[in-house]
C-alpha cells in the first residue's frame, strides 16, 4: 500500500509540472507582437526561381513582453504559397508565403523581384488571427553592380530590351504592388526614361510599351529616343469596359451615356436614376432637391426603392459633383429592362435593324412553360415566326428582331432582361463594327483567354490557325496575357468566333482608353515631340525651337540642309552650338555623311 502512496505522489507531481508547463508553452504561443523586421536575405536570392525566393529568408518577431524570436522561411513551415513570373515579357517574377508565428498569429511575407533592377521584400505581422496589421516593414535589395544584364530586364520599373547592336529599346511598364497603392502619400509615379543604362543608349520605344492598367500623368524622353511605336504613351487598355469616368464627376456610374455626357452641351438632357446611401433617403432627397434641383420639373422620388428618377442637364447633373452618399445612374429610358449595347445599336444601324438579341423568360419553371411561353412570343409580336432558339439551360429566347419589336416585348410580363446576344467570340463592340463591313474589310483586335489553362501557347496554336496570314504579339499588361492581331478580316474574326475559349474585342473605346490628362516632356523637334503631336498630347518642349536636322534655321527641313551638313564637314561653314545639335541628325554625338545620309532619306519618306 505505502509503494502505491508515493507512485501516486510521483505522479501528481508529475502531473503538476506537465501542467505547469503547458501554461507556459501556450502563454508563449499566444504572446502578442509589437514589431516585424527583415533579419537576413540568401546571398543567392537573385539566382532563385520564384518557387523558391522566399526560402533562406529570416524575419525576427519583436513581442510586447520584449522577448524576440527569429524564424527562417522554408518549404518545411510554410502554410501557404503562390509565386508568378512574367520575366519573358515585364522582366518580373513574385513569391508569397504565409507562416504561422504562435497559435494565434502569423506573418506574411512577399518578394518582389525586378530583374536586373532591385528586389523588394515586405513582412507583415498579424495578431490573434485577425487582418488588423501588428506591424510591416520593408527591404529593397538593389542587383548587384557585375550582374550580368538578360536580354529583358527592368529598370526604375520600366522594361527594356537589348537590341543585338548594343541599343535599348523600352518595351514594358512592369508592375508596382498592390500594397504600395494603400499608403497615404502613394502617387503615380512620373515616368523617366534614361538617355542610357549600364553605357548602353536607349534608342526606341516599342508598341504598346506603356499601355498598361494604370498610367503615368508624365512621360520624360530623351533626344536620344528616335522611334516610338503605336499607343505606346497615353493609351489604356481597359479590361473593365466602363471603369473610367472619362472625366465625368465620381458620383456618376460609369456607362456607355458616360461618354455622351462627357461630350455633351451644358444644356443637352439625360435620364437619370439618383441613388441615395443615407439613413433617410427620403430626407436626402429632399434637400438635394431643393438646394440642385429646384427647377426640374419631373423630379420624383420613388420611396418603395429609395431612389429618384428626373431629366437633368449636363450642367445640373454636373452641379452635384461634390455631393458625398448618392449614385447618379444613366438611363436610356426609366424602368427598361433593354441592354445598353441594344439602345446603342438601334442608335448605330437604326431601330428597323435586326439584332441577335436573348430574351430571359421569367414565369417558365419547367421545360414545357418554357417551349408554350417563346412560342407565345412569337406569335404575339414576330407574326407566329419558328427561327427562335431556346436555351433551357438559362431559360431564354433568342432571336433576331428590330429595335420596334424588341420594345414592344419589354413590356410583356414575362420577359426580363434583354441583353444583346451576337456572336460567342466576339465581343458587342467589335461585332457592332463589323456589322456593315464586308469579308475583306481589315481591322487590329485584342483577344482575350478565356480557358482554364491561360496558357502562351494557347494564344500561338489560335492565332496560326485563324489568323494565319497575319502578324502577332503577346503581350503582358500588368498581370494579364493578351494576344493581339494585326490586320484581320471579317471573315477571320467570324471564323474564329466559333472557339468560344476566346474573346475578340476592337482597338478602340472602350477596350482602349486615351487619357487626356498625361503630358510629354522632351526636346523640341525631337520623336517626343512629333509622337506627341501626332496623338493629341500635350507636350513640354525645351532646347532648340527648330526641328532636328534644320541647320540654317528657316523652319524648313530640305536638302539645304543636308549640303549646310556637308559644308560643315570640309569647314566651309561654322555652327553654333545650337546647329550642331540639329545636325547630329542620327544622334551618335559625331556630326559626319552618316548624318547627311539620313537626313536626305528622311526628306525622301516625307
Amino acid at each position: 500500500m505505502k509503494k502505491y502512496k508515493i507512485l501516486s505522489v510521483l505522479l501528481a507531481v508529475l502531473i503538476s509540472f506537465t501542467c505547469v508547463s503547458a501554461v507556459s508553452t501556450s502563454a508563449a504561443l499566444i504572446k502578442s507582437i509589437s514589431s516585424i523586421e527583415i533579419a537576413s536575405v540568401p546571398d543567392d536570392i537573385y539566382t532563385k526561381t520564384p518557387d523558391e525566393m522566399l526560402y533562406g529568408v529570416q524575419i525576427k518577431v519583436n513581442y510586447t513582453d520584449s522577448s524576440s524570436k527569429t524564424f527562417t522561411v522554408s518549404a518545411d513551415n510554410v502554410e501557404y504559397e503562390d509565386s508568378g513570373d512574367y520575366i519573358d515579357s515585364l522582366a518580373y517574377s513574385d513569391a508569397f508565403a504565409e507562416i504561422s508565428l504562435g497559435l494565434t498569429s502569423y506573418a506574411t511575407i512577399e518578394a518582389y523581384n525586378y530583374v536586373g533592377d532591385f528586389i523588394q521584400l515586405h513582412a507583415t505581422a498579424y495578431n490573434n488571427y485577425s487582418y488588423d496589421v501588428s506591424s510591416e516593414t520593408e527591404k529593397k535589395l538593389d542587383y548587384p553592380e557585375d550582374y550580368e544584364l538578360p536580354e529583358i530586364f527592368c529598370n526604375d520599373y520600366l522594361v527594356y530590351r537589348n537590341n543585338p547592336d548594343d541599343t535599348l529599346e523600352l518595351v514594358n511598364y512592369s508592375f508596382i504592388p498592390y500594397y504600395f497603392y494603400f499608403k497615404e502619400d502613394y502617387t503615380e509615379p512620373p515616368v523617366v526614361i534614361p538617355e542610357t543604362i549600364h553605357g548602353k543608349t536607349v534608342t526606341s520605344v516599342a508598341n504598346y510599351a506603356l499601355f498598361g492598367a494604370s498610367h503615368p500623368y508624365s512621360v520624360t524622353i530623351p533626344n536620344t529616343v528616335t522611334s516610338i511605336g503605336d499607343y505606346a504613351f497615353g493609351y489604356c487598355f481597359n479590361t473593365g469596359y466602363y471603369s473610367d469616368s472619362h472625366g465625368v464627376p465620381d458620383n456618376v456610374s460609369a456607362s456607355r451615356l458616360t461618354q455622351k455626357l462627357a461630350d455633351a452641351g451644358d444644356d443637352d438632357t439625360f435620364i437619370v436614376c439618383i441613388n441615395f446611401y443615407s439613413d433617410d433617403p427620403q430626407a436626402q432627397s429632399d434637400a438635394l432637391q431643393a438646394e440642385y434641383l429646384s427647377e426640374c420639373a419631373d423630379y420624383e422620388y420613388d420611396d418603395d426603392m429609395g431612389m429618384a428618377y428626373a431629366t437633368l442637364t449636363k450642367a445640373q447633373i454636373y452641379s452635384m459633383q461634390d455631393v458625398d452618399d448618392i449614385c447618379i445612374d444613366l438611363l436610356y429610358e426609366r424602368d427598361s429592362y433593354i441592354s445598353e449595347e441594344i439602345y446603342d445599336f438601334a442608335e448605330y444601324a437604326g431601330n428597323d435593324t435586326e439584332m441577335y438579341v436573348e430574351f430571359e423568360i421569367i414565369y417558365a419553371e419547367t421545360d414545357d412553360e418554357l417551349d408554350s411561353l417563346c412560342e407565345e412570343l412569337s406569335n404575339k409580336y414576330f407574326g407566329g415566326r419558328t427561327d427562335y432558339t431556346v436555351d433551357y439551360d438559362f431559360y431564354s429566347m433568342r432571336v433576331n428582331a428590330t429595335f420596334n419589336e424588341i420594345k414592344a416585348v419589354s413590356e410583356d410580363d414575362a420577359v426580363g432582361y434583354i441583353h444583346f446576344y451576337g456572336a460567342d467570340g466576339i465581343c458587342y463592340d467589335l461585332y457592332k463594327a463589323l456589322y456593315f463591313e464586308d469579308d475583306d474589310y481589315l481591322t487590329d483586335i485584342f483577344v482575350e483567354d478565356y480557358s482554364e489553362e491561360h496558357l502562351t501557347s494557347n494564344f500561338t496554336e489560335y492565332a496560326d490557325t485563324y489568323f494565319a496570314d497575319c502578324e502577332y504579339d503577346i503581350f503582358n499588361f500588368g498581370s494579364e496575357e493578351l494576344l493581339i492581331i494585326k490586320g484581320a478580316s471579317k471573315k477571320q474574326i467570324f471564323e474564329a468566333s466559333q472557339d468560344n475559349n476566346f474573346v475578340m474585342n476592337l482597338f478602340d473605346y472602350p477596350l482602349i482608353r486615351h487619357y487626356n490628362d498625361i503630358v510629354i516632356y522632351g526636346e523640341n523637334g525631337s520623336a517626343a515631340q512629333t509622337y506627341a503631336e501626332e496623338n493629341s498630347i500635350e507636350f513640354v518642349g525645351s532646347g532648340s525651337e527648330y526641328q532636328l536636322g534644320d541647320v540654317n534655321l528657316d523652319g524648313i527641313v530640305n536638302v539645304t540642309d543636308a549640303t549646310e551638313i556637308l559644308k560643315y564637314n570640309v569647314e566651309l561653314v561654322a555652327f553654333t552650338d545650337e546647329q550642331k545639335a540639329l545636325a547630329d541628325f542620327d544622334g551618335n554625338g559625331i556630326i559626319n555623311v552618316s548624318d547627311v545620309s539620313e537626313l536626305q532619306r528622311a526628306i525622301v519618306n516625307s
